[in-house]
């Protein structure tokens, strides 16, 4: 008789996790959101989940926003969670005394001395990101989601800026 029962609490506690899991949430990054369709790559940056629309079309949110999974793609910073969070810490490319720069956020990069980077920092032009291992620097939107693992740095901005 007890074993029924057991049965019963096992599945209530399965579908209250299931329940805790949807709508706590946590970072869905490059997923389909059922409340606005698209995904969100990163904290500022989502593509469309339509058939219709390239999947290479990536979107920035305006300045001070963020991509969220409500109805309303964006929204400004501090006003609700973004749907797809950074880690706490973003691995980037250090110099490993192989390549002459890497990219030290989405949008910029630096030379290296060796193992260690110069003082200058580099901005690519205007809707571009930094794409070192693709040897062209900079990039347009189309071809930095080409790439298997998308941003090589995803910051907003240099650690030292």
């Amino acid at each position: 008789m007890q074993y029924p029962q057991l049965q019963r609490l096992l599945c209530a506690f399965v579908i209250i996790s299931c329940v805790a899991v949807l709508v706590l949430g946590g970072p869905e990054c490059n997923q389909c959101q059922l409340n606005n369709n698209v995904r969100c790559l990163n904290e500022t940056h989502f593509s469309f989940c339509a058939r219709n629309v390239s999947p290479d079309l990536v979107l920035q949110c305006p300045d001070d926003q963020i991509c969220t999974k409500l109805a309303k793609i964006c929204f400004p910073k501090g006003s609700t969670d973004a749907s797809c969070t950074p880690d706490a810490e973003v691995s980037c490319p250090s110099c490993s005394g192989s390549t002459p720069f890497v990219c030290t956020s989405r949008t910029t990069f630096q030379m290296c001395d060796g193992d260690k980077l110069t003082g200058q920092v580099i901005k690519c032009k205007d809707n571009t990101f930094c794409a070192m291992k693709d040897h062209k620097y900079c990039v347009d939107r189309c071809e930095i989601t080409k790439s298997v693992n998308g941003f090589e740095c995803d910051r907003e901005a240099p650690l030292d800026a």
